[in-house]
């Protein structure tokens, strides 16, 4: 592979990386004089330095920093200086979809209050979302839970017996009585019902003989429209009955202490996965440029934090600096019957190396650990978020002869996403072969890519 063709290919594809981003933050908070707030939260899950402060949902500003004060968070951010900050505004924690991000809402309130001054501490309201319909949805099972428990104890008598349990047995007694009756009697009830029947009989006759063809048309009518609702009636006795026997979900959740506590602990745990999923963010680092000894330099690299405290890079490098595998061939000629020796030394060298480690951040310094450039080796790094700046060691590549390469960079934004990264390559190597590299590339976050992203699906 040609050096010169893949930084050029990799320059072109950079150039039109930076247009595209340029055109994204246009008309978002990157540009223009910023002023500084703070705000003081209770919870701070989910936000993270460069959330985006949002105005009437479009970017006026972000984090800048966050700090714990005592058992609250002290939140530092900056906003246009063309929005007017005044006494009367407030600030909403919110997200964007069930696994959407989180950011912070901004109301500008009354506007024709005086200015802020710079540094004013802002009121914070409790945010909206997933959030809040869990908590909704919990307390509403825990009131359901109350009533039922509240039901059952009306049930029951001073005693603590069931009082629906002796208003069936007496019901039961009722019947047999009733039932006793009406097999002693049943010659009587049915002459009484007889003439009963009679009677009804006559005096419909004489109050309606009149207008029978009207009645029975009318009567005609009304008989599927009875049946209609005797079937509804039974439908409707079936479903309460199935109900206080605990059938079905509504059943269940009225009867069932066990099911409303499953039904809360679930709602937790998918509370506690959605906050595990907005908590996670990337750093993704494209840079080309070119090494004093070797030539072309290009390399790629993802952060991936799914804790504040931890992270993960992986990467890809291409360059021709590095370990190299030698190999000996020996050919063998014959001129005027004497046999010649040869021997033509090969060397191989992969031209893509490629990163994976394991980091942890303490406030401002990271420790990694894991493969720099497909060999075994450590780094140490160092974070000046308020300049852009991020610089660091690595040690790694341990040959024998040259001994480990001791590598020291710095990388220093420039504008917006564009930074440039300088490094001093193989600075302890026993062979003199100390180089330097410098390069040019650009840095995204993963709320860059996402507003990348939603260009594009549009």
């Amino acid at each position: 592979m040609n050096p010169l063709k893949v930084g050029l290919l990799t320059l072109a594809a950079m150039a039109s990386v930076v247009v595209m981003s340029l055109k994204i933050t246009q008309n978002q908070s990157g540009f223009g004089k910023h002023i500084q707030y703070q705000t003081v939260l209770t919870d701070a899950s989910g936000i993270f330095e460069k959330t985006p402060i949002k105005v009437a949902g479009i970017n006026a500003g972000k984090i800048k920093k966050i700090q714990l004060t005592g058992n609250k968070a002290l939140i530092t951010f900056e906003i246009l200086d063309e929005i007017k900050i005044t006494p009367s505004a407030k600030l909403k924690i919110k997200s964007v979809g069930l696994l959407g991000d989180k950011f912070i809402d901004m109301d500008l309130g009354d506007q024709s209050g005086d200015r802020l001054p710079k540094d004013s501490i802002l009121i914070t309201e409790d945010g909206e979302g997933i959030d809040g319909i869990a908590k909704d949805a919990s307390a509403v099972l825990k009131d359901v839970k109350e009533i039922t428990a509240s039901i059952k104890e009306a049930l029951k008598d001073d005693q603590g017996r069931n009082v629906i349990k002796e208003i069936v047995a007496n019901m039961n007694d009722v019947t047999s009585s009733l039932k006793r009756i009406t097999t002693s009697n049943e010659d009587k009830i049915s002459k009484i019902v007889d003439d009963i029947e009679a009677l009804s009989s006559q005096l419909a006759h004489e109050t309606d003989r009149y207008q029978k063809d009207s009645f029975m048309a009318d009567l005609a009518k009304i008989g599927p429209i009875l049946d209609k609702v005797d079937d509804t009636v039974e439908d409707l006795k079936l479903i309460v009955a199935d109900v206080k026997e605990g059938k079905g979900t509504v059943g269940k959740l009225l009867r069932d202490d066990a099911v409303v506590d499953q039904v809360s602990q679930t709602l937790s745990s998918v509370n506690r996965l959605v906050n595990r999923i907005n908590n996670i963010e990337a750093d993704i680092g494209l840079s080309t440029g070119a090494n004093t000894l070797t030539g072309s330099d290009t390399r790629f690299d993802l952060d991936i934090y799914p804790a504040p405290e931890r992270f993960f890079r992986l990467g890809v490098v291409t360059n021709q600096f590095g370990p190299q595998n030698e190999t000996e061939v020996d050919t063998y000629t014959t001129v005027n019957g004497n046999e010649t020796k040869q021997t033509v030394r090969e060397v191989n060298k992969s031209d893509f190396k490629f990163n994976f480690q394991i980091g942890r951040r303490i406030q401002r310094w990271a420790l990694r650990a894991g493969l720099i450039e497909s060999t075994g080796g450590v780094g140490i790094d160092y974070f000046i978020p308020d300049f852009g700046i991020r610089t660091g060691i690595e040690m790694f590549d341990y040959q024998k002869d040259a001994g480990p390469n001791l590598r020291f960079y710095s990388e220093i934004k420039i504008w917006n996403v564009l930074f440039t990264r300088l490094a001093g390559e193989d600075l302890i190597s026993k062979d003199g072969k100390q180089s330097a590299t410098i390069s040019l590339g650009l840095r995204f976050t993963d709320q860059d890519l996402a507003a990348l992203i939603g260009i594009f699906a549009r």
